[in-house]
């Protein structure tokens, strides 16, 4: 039997919880319920090679959420990441395919020097010339696929892996039964994770989302932090789509990475950000983006017609608002 004081205690403590926290662990309680859910359905999916699958695309997909998510608690947003990773992709095979006989290493610095100016290039639009990121991002969602279809003449590119051992290992590799890009994500995920919240310009990122003109007023230099973050988003998609274009092997420039930047708007939603800014865990992103790539599989171990992964997307970004807005509205009651 509990005893009165210790009931009343876990209450404080529970209505100490931040709402990010008690969001993410919602958000984990459901994608442990779908996985279970799943296996107990069709117990292929618990196949090491089916859990190796949604371990890889979760963390390639988790990589260029987490930019999104940055971009989103600094108070902007980010169109353009589903076209940025077919665009990049397609820049790095083609690279790889070139004359110039550039190796893998070469390759990867321009990748991400490219992918740097262009999400500086947001910032300063956005922030210099006070454009809506929603809209700078949007043409660069137009205008980063359709350079991909001209430089591809809309032909599928791809590469030898035996020729690139290298970047075929980052992106279908394997070490102590767990995928590469697992390995990458974790590395990416802990200095983010530090800097988002050890640092003074991190946390000056989630004052800015949660008031820019109070930010500014108090000294923050806004413009700098919101044009890093945007950087930041595009550096990641590019490892994004360095790694996806690795596990694929080739890339066609009218479907790599369609709608990618729904799932990562998504994605980080449902981790705990809220779309006005100001708010958002990167473990409560990783958490949401297993969550969609598990529904992924889902649809297809439980027979789905798989035409259904669009809407059921939808239906969980929903669901994730719905859930922010009750969350908020509990702890200000």
């Amino acid at each position: 039997m509990n005893h009165p004081s210790s009931i009343n205690t876990l209450k404080i403590k529970f209505a100490r919880m931040s709402e990010v926290t008690i969001q993410a662990l919602v958000m984990f309680g459901l994608l442990v319920g779908l996985v279970l859910l799943t296996g107990w359905w069709d117990p292929n999916f618990f196949s090491p090679f089916s859990l190796r699958s949604v371990m890889r695309d979760t963390a390639i997909w988790s990589l260029f959420a987490l930019g999104q998510a940055v971009v989103i608690i600094s108070g902007g947003i980010d169109l353009s990441v589903g076209s940025l990773i077919c665009f990049l992709g397609v820049v790095t095979v083609v690279t790889l395919n070139s004359d110039l006989a550039l190796s893998f290493p070469l390759v990867l610095i321009l990748i991400l020097g490219i992918a740097a100016a262009i999400g500086t290039l947001h910032g300063i639009l956005i922030c210099k010339f006070d454009l809506q990121p929603f809209l700078v991002t949007l043409c660069s969602l137009l205008t980063f696929r359709g350079f991909a279809r001209v430089i591809t003449h809309d032909k599928t590119v791809s590469f030898n892996p035996a020729e690139q051992p290298l970047l075929r290992e980052l992106g279908a590799g394997v070490w102590l039964g767990i995928p590469v890009p697992v390995y990458v994500l974790i590395g990416v995920l802990i200095p983010l994770g530090f800097f988002m919240h050890c640092t003074v310009p991190g946390r000056y990122l989630y004052a800015i989302g949660f008031n820019a003109e109070a930010a500014r007023f108090s000294g923050v230099r806004v413009n700098l932090l919101r044009t890093s973050s945007f950087a930041l988003c595009s550096v990641l998609t590019a490892i994004a789509a360095i790694l996806e274009t690795a596990d694929v092997g080739s890339v066609p420039p009218s479907s790599a990475g369609l709608a990618y930047e729904m799932y990562g708007i998504t994605g980080a939603v449902l981790g705990g950000c809220a779309l006005s800014g100001g708010r958002g865990s990167l473990v409560g992103v990783v958490i949401g983006m297993a969550i969609l790539r598990v529904i992924k599989s889902a649809i297809v171990f439980l027979g789905i017609n798989t035409y259904w992964t669009f809407a059921v997307t939808g239906l969980v970004l929903l669901a994730a608002v719905m859930i922010d807005a009750w969350i908020r509205q509990r702890r200000c009651g």
